[in-house]
C-alpha cells in the first residue's frame, strides 16, 4: 500500500477544516490595556496639571454646595433665570426658593407627548401636582405676626408696612378644579406667606398651598434674566 504524503499546507495546519481559537484578549482586557498605555503616555502632563485641576475641582465643589442656577418654567415672578444662594438668610420681599408642601391639584400637569407615551407603555401616570418637594420660586411677603384677611375673593396681608393687596382668588383652575382662598389668620411662628404677581400664580393666597413652613425654604434667589 502506497503512502500519501501530506502537502506542505496540510502539514502546517493551513488548509484544513480545523477551527482555530482566537488568542486575542477579550475586549474588556484590551480596553484596560489601552487605558493603562494612555495613562502612561499622558502621566507627565497629568502630573504637571494635577495641582491646578484639584484646586478647580475644590472650588467647583464649594460653588455647587452654596450656589446654583434655576430656570423658572412659568411667568409667575416675571423672570426666567435665577441665581440660587443655597441656605442664605431671606428677608421680607426677597425671591425665595422652597420645596412645595401643599396638596396636589388635579390636571396640574399637561397631557403632553411624554405623558401619552408613558401611558401607552402601561405606566402609572397622573396629571395631579405639584408634588411635595417640587421646587418653587416666589416672593416672601408675609412673616410671623402678619395678619391674613380675606374679603370676598381677595386676600390682603396686614403688615407693619401697611395693608398689602395679594390679589384675587380664582374659583377654579383652567380645568375646572375648585379653588378656595386661604383662611384668615395670623401667621404663626415657623411659617411664611409667599406670593407671585401673576394673576394665575399658585401661591399662599390659595388654601391648597397655604403658608409655607420656614424649614422648606432652600435659599434666596437673585433674578438674572
Amino acid at each position: 500500500m502506497s503512502a500519501i504524503a501530506a502537502g506542505p499546507d496540510e502539514a502546517n495546519g493551513r488548509g484544513s477544516n480545523c477551527a482555530h481559537a482566537d488568542v486575542r484578549p477579550a475586549w474588556p482586557v484590551r480596553s484596560w490595556q489601552w487605558l493603562v498605555q494612555r495613562l502612561r503616555q499622558r502621566w507627565p502632563v497629568i502630573r504637571k496639571q494635577l495641582p491646578r485641576d484639584l484646586v478647580i475641582l475644590l472650588w467647583l465643589a464649594i460653588l455647587i454646595q452654596y450656589f446654583g442656577f434655576a430656570w423658572v418654567m412659568t411667568d409667575s415672578v416675571h423672570t426666567s433665570l435665577v441665581l440660587v444662594l443655597k441656605g442664605a438668610p431671606v428677608a421680607r420681599g426677597d425671591l425665595v426658593v422652597f420645596g412645595y408642601t401643599g396638596r396636589p391639584i388635579e390636571h396640574y400637569y399637561p397631557e403632553d407627548m411624554a405623558y401619552r407615551l408613558r401611558r401607552s407603555l402601561g405606566w402609572q401616570v397622573s396629571t395631579a401636582g405639584p408634588k411635595v418637594g417640587d421646587g418653587f420660586i416666589k416672593y416672601m411677603v408675609g412673616v410671623e405676626g402678619d395678619r391674613i384677611e380675606v374679603v370676598g375673593d381677595r386676600v390682603f396681608l396686614q403688615t407693619p408696612r401697611g395693608r398689602l393687596d395679594m390679589g384675587r382668588c380664582k374659583t377654579t383652575t383652567r380645568h375646572g378644579v375648585p379653588l378656595v382662598p386661604v383662611k384668615a389668620q395670623t401667621i404663626a411662628p415657623g411659617y411664611v406667606y409667599v406670593w407671585a404677581p401673576h394673576v394665575d400664580a399658585l401661591d399662599s393666597r390659595y388654601e391648597v398651598m397655604g403658608l409655607v413652613p420656614a424649614k422648606a425654604l432652600l435659599g434666596k434667589a437673585v433674578a438674572l434674566w
